[in-house]
């Protein structure tokens, strides 16, 4: 999420330019804008949603490795 939040806000600027150059850059920004928005809203709405929807009660994740607690 906040390699998410970091590329929007940099890329931003780009998307919504109306300079010198922009005729070139303003697409390109403002897809990977959209499909990083996408992708966050697909990450962490979208997939817990099907997951509650489609696990069983009988689906049971497995025990932590403990090899490593102190």
């Amino acid at each position: 999420m906040m390699t998410m939040l970091v590329a929007t806000l940099g890329l931003l600027p780009a998307a919504l330019s109306h300079g010198i150059g922009s005729d070139a850059q303003r697409p390109f920004a403002i897809v990977i804008v959209g499909g990083l928005v996408c992708a966050l809203v697909i990450s962490v709405f979208l997939l817990p949603t099907l997951y509650v929807w489609i696990a069983r009660p009988t689906d049971v994740l497995p025990q932590p490795d403990t090899e490593f607690e102190n």
